[in-house]
């Protein structure tokens, strides 16, 4: 799996990283890096840029062998990721920089100055909350002041900002610890991935009750916020904190705004849009969820370019599923899908952006009626990630996959998936006895029969005998009443914390083709 990572396309990834640029980006960083017009990093730079040359393109075109390209690949790497490194948009560099000629103040002419200095740097550092710049400023003052009463109170200072920074530090990494166990929760369902995802929220809910900062609070209340849609499953729960989540959201936009020259907040903007429409649409109020969805929609694709935020990507397409599932809107639902294919980096080393992209495009496909489309969507995902320690996700990406095979006839794989579901929610156990009753088409073993008693995936017992009844020789008006009574005993039946398919809407024309043995 790691070697399928580390042998990706260069000119692939080079040029996505290229086309990004603006054109006066792009043109800096081509006299930056790539010297004359007839040197070949220039070559390669401009074609990453206006053509689509595979590596073995690349090579024939150069006129070099594998070792002398992989050579010059390396080399030219190395230089543009120096190069976009040195010149990110940081407004804050100006303070760091002054922060940085702060040990010379120790050895100035005049104390007094020095001190008044470091007075005014503090209040620059103070007005953006730059704690680790304070550290330096105050351990410099208390060694300026070491013979006057001061000493001690910028000693203590000095102490304070010392372990508020840790702080934050330790609050920042459990901020991005938080994505990834709430994805990790939101693939497996399993209770112990949930405890954990406790323990990351505890932990950062006892920091910020220890320590107080305008960070703190924008750390905790968006992790807060998500771990509220994420596990709260009654909508009237989730609404009753309307008033208590808009007054968050409105003080998070304010902190925003407050410190623009913060990169990380200016980074993050996006967020509170992302949690509203996510938080709106959870409730159902969706003329507010719309309103959210407007302003962010069409920023979307660039956010997706950015890997960081891939699990606030992933939980914005899950919403699009929840909105297409109340208002039915095909054109809006798939409008993003040809920048998402592009835009969108993920990797199965992070699994749930990487599952969730590949489900929200065969989703897609499926409401537009491409089935076979839709089947090889995840069944590719499938054979490209293990989703072996992600039970709920494996059982769900299966019974779709055998649902598109149903709709286009292939009958034979559909049953193959079938049985791999059966052992799989049975335990491996024996299917011996498995008896089926022609009286109602009725396809479920006496095994499985206990099996939806004893399984909290009772609903997916149900749909395998949905799909089971539909690959069944019988009359069709017959057909088409039966699996109308099987799904109709499904969607009652899938309630719960083990709920599968929460995006499937079968309607009447999708059941008659189940049905119909002639799918075309």
């Amino acid at each position: 799996m790691r070697d399928k990572i580390i042998k990706l396309d260069f000119m692939e990834t080079l040029s996505k990283t290229i086309k990004k640029l603006t054109e006066d980006e792009y043109q800096k960083l081509l006299s930056a890096v790539a010297g004359r017009k007839n040197n070949k990093p220039y070559i390669v730079i401009e074609a990453a840029r206006h053509h689509n040359y595979d590596e073995q393109g690349m090579m024939s075109m150069l006129g070099v062998n594998p070792s002398a390209y992989y050579t010059l690949k390396n080399r030219l790497n190395e230089k543009i990721a120096a190069y976009l490194s040195q010149h990110i948009d940081n407004p804050i560099s100006a303070l760091k920089e002054k922060v940085a000629r702060v040990p010379a103040l120790l050895f100035g002419s005049d104390r007094e100055v020095s001190i008044r200095s470091l007075k005014n740097l503090e209040k620059e550092l103070i007005e953006y909350d730059l704690s680790n710049e304070l550290i330096t400023v105050y351990k410099a003052l208390a060694r300026l002041s070491i013979y006057n009463g001061d000493y001690d109170f910028y000693e203590k200072e000095y102490n304070r900002h010392v372990a508020f920074s840790l702080s934050v530090v330790k609050a920042e990494d459990l901020f991005f610890e938080f994505n990834r166990r709430a994805g990790q929760f939101l693939l497996s369902n399993e209770e112990s991935d949930f405890e954990n995802l406790q323990a990351v929220m505890r932990e950062l809910t006892n920091i910020a009750e220890l320590y107080h900062g305008h960070r703190l609070f924008v750390l905790l209340n968006v992790v807060r916020t998500y771990f509220l849609c994420i596990h709260t499953t009654r909508r009237e729960n989730l609404a009753a904190l309307e008033l208590e989540i808009d007054n968050i959201l409105q003080q998070i936009r304010k902190h925003f705004e407050t410190y623009q020259q913060d990169t990380f907040y200016q980074s993050i903007r996006f967020i509170p849009d992302f949690l509203y429409f996510q938080y709106y649409t959870k409730t159902g109020n969706m003329v507010r969820a719309d309103h959210h969805y407007q302003r962010i929609n069409n920023g979307v694709a660039d956010i997706s370019s950015k890997p960081i935020f891939g699990f606030y990507l992933s939980q914005y397409l899950q919403s699009k599923i929840d909105r297409y599932m109340i208002n039915g809107d095909l054109q809006a639902f798939c409008d993003l899908n040809a920048e998402l294919e592009t835009s969108f980096e993920t990797e199965i080393n992070d699994p749930y952006p990487y599952i969730t992209k590949q489900k929200f495009l065969a989703i897609c496909k499926f409401y537009q009626g491409d089935f076979a489309a839709s089947a090889k969507i995840i069944n590719k995902m499938r054979n490209d990630i293990s989703l072996k320690k992600f039970f709920h996700t494996d059982v769900e990406c299966k019974f779709f996959q055998a649902l598109n095979y149903c709709l286009i006839g292939e009958d034979g794989l559909c049953t193959q998936l079938l049985q791999s579901l059966k052992r799989q929610l049975t335990g491996d156990k024996e299917e011996n006895g498995e008896t089926e009753n022609g009286g109602n088409g009725d396809t479920t073993s006496d095994s499985a029969t206990q099996s939806i008693a004893d399984s909290p995936y009772g609903s997916a017992f149900v749909f395998m005998a949905l799909l089971k009844a539909a690959i069944k020789p019988d009359e069709f008006r017959k057909k088409v009443t039966r699996l109308t009574e099987v799904y109709e005993e499904f969607n009652t039946v899938n309630t719960g914390s083990k709920k599968i398919l929460s995006f499937l809407k079968l309607d009447e024309s999708t059941i008659r083709r189940m049905a119909n043995p002639i799918k075309e």
